[in-house]
């Protein structure tokens, strides 16, 4: 049983151990503070149970949340409590852990970054600052006549030079008002900054006199913290999260994490969402396979026509006690830069790296081995039998779409929308587009569509669609949707 900080919102600020722990969950109960971003790398066996608590509207109670982490470990599962920032800051955390002691349930608790801390860091605003604040503070704002009753003793926050206010935005007005009338200057800089560290950012300036106003004028809405102090003067020149190329745009790749293009695109400031529209699963059998591979030395050429069939070669020649050596009598063709990386991380260099295959593919004569799931098989398969060569191609997936990707997609499509859509392969076009309907399709207009090879941007054109943005390789493609329209990107207001 683990209680876990998931940190403030960027998925970069996941710490390393929070990470491998969410490697290895069976289960992740999480809160409504989870960034999509997060809950998308978890892997595809965890089951994902939403027990958020907003004001007013309550998915489980502390006790049934309680309740509920018991009986998961009761049943010998690996439970993960997924909570925003970190847990024992103003997070029940502590409540929690006391709970599970109570009841002799083994846990850990993995600590995350705090947003009191770095969702300022995100707007520019150090909570300390030499010559400027030596200390600072930090207390929950639900306090007064909205929320939960703190018991804060306001008046001793005057000697804390910086006081950040998590859980204060809906009960703004009573804590400016009590903060000056303890004795704060009413022209102490404020900040209110709402869904910091993520696409979502959005930061509103003033003072203990004006913020408020300020606020209601930008409609600024939870989860927000407010910081008061002089360092959110430093924020006119401190502020970098927004200077970054693809602040503010959420971009889709239709593939799990990790992803070859999830670097470049967050390198540039990008929320970067991954949801793979099918799922891969083992076929009926592995025996073709494993036959195949035994004799892997009697084909010429060896095609690998996606990630699948990399990552099932792989394992099955470990499961017979053989390694790449195996491989060492064929010709290794790549279907796209993305097959090839997949390739690099298993030490295996590949002989060839095509963009898409087509018949002017050469491959020069003798047998192929195509390796990969069934909607990526066809087409070569189909040139292959054309040419006249001899191939084998044995199950190494099964692929479906469950319900809740194709939901998922829709979610990102319609109610909560992406600005862009990465593919890095012609297949991932095919298998988006796949568990979409024709109307969907027409949403993907109002996206900008990045193809990272001619072959891709073909497979784009092929449904009707014009890609915004072709470039060859991830790095590339990154720096082609950065220079992109920011019309046709526009970051959400």
């Amino acid at each position: 049983m683990y209680l876990v900080g998931a940190g403030p919102g960027d998925p970069g600020l996941l710490t390393l151990k929070a990470t491998r722990v969410l490697e290895m969950a069976d289960v992740v109960v999480y809160d409504n503070r989870i960034n999509d971003a997060i809950l998308d790398r978890l892997p595809a066996r965890a089951e994902r149970l939403y027990a958020g608590k907003e004001t007013g509207s309550h998915t489980m109670d502390q006790a049934a949340i309680n309740a509920l982490l018991e009986e998961r470990a009761r049943n010998g599962q690996t439970v993960v409590r997924l909570k925003g920032g970190d847990p024992f800051v103003f997070g029940r955390g502590g409540e929690e852990a006391e709970y599970l002691a109570q009841r002799g349930i083994r846990f850990e608790v993995v600590p995350g970054v705090t947003s009191a801390i770095g969702v300022p860091a995100y707007a520019g605003i150090p909570v300390t600052h030499r010559g400027v604040a030596a200390s600072f503070a930090v207390v929950t704002g639900r306090a007064g006549p909205i929320g939960e009753t703190a018991d804060i003793e306001w008046e001793h926050l005057v000697g804390a030079d910086t006081v950040v206010v998590l859980m204060g935005v809906a009960n703004h007005d009573h804590l400016v008002r009590t903060l000056i009338e303890c004795g704060r200057r009413p022209d102490t800089p404020a900040a209110a900054i709402r869904w910091g560290t993520t696409a979502q950012q959005r930061i509103v300036i003033g003072t203990l006199t004006t913020i408020a106003e300020r606020m209601r004028e930008a409609k600024l809405r939870p989860p927000a913290i407010l910081v008061v102090g002089e360092v959110v003067s430093l924020i006119a020149r401190m502020r970098w999260a927004e200077n970054r190329a693809l602040f503010g745009r959420r971009i889709l790749i239709p593939a799990s994490y990790p992803d070859p293009l999830t670097a470049p695109l967050e390198g540039l400031g990008a929320e970067v969402l991954h949801v793979a529209p099918l799922e891969s699963g083992a076929p009926a059998s592995w025996a073709p396979l494993d036959r195949a591979l035994k004799d892997v030395a009697s084909f010429t050429t060896l095609v690998f026509a996606d990630e699948d069939g990399v990552e099932a070669a792989f394992a099955r020649l470990a499961a017979l006690g053989l390694d790449a050596r195996a491989l060492a009598g064929c010709r290794l063709v790549a279907d796209g830069e993305s097959i090839m990386i997949a390739l690099d991380r298993h030490g295996v260099r590949a002989d060839l790296v095509i963009d898409g295959w087509d018949s002017a593919t050469d491959i020069g004569g003798g047998s192929c081995l195509v390796l990969g799931s069934p909607d990526s098989q066809t087409p070569i398969l189909a040139d292959l039998r054309h040419r006249g060569l001899p191939h084998e191609a044995p199950p190494v997936a099964i692929v479906a779409c469950p319900k809740w990707r194709a939901d998922r997609i829709r979610e990102l499509l319609t109610t909560r929308p992406v600005h862009a859509i990465a593919f890095a392969h012609p297949g991932r076009v095919r298998r988006l587009l796949s568990v979409l309907d024709g109307e969907e399709h027409q949403a993907l207009r109002a996206l900008a569509l990045a193809a990272s090879s001619p072959s891709t941007a073909r497979a784009v054109r092929e449904y009707g669609l014009e890609p915004a943005v072709v470039a060859s390789g991830p790095a590339a493609l990154a720096e082609a949707l950065a220079a992109a329209s920011t019309e046709r990107m526009a970051p959400d207001g």
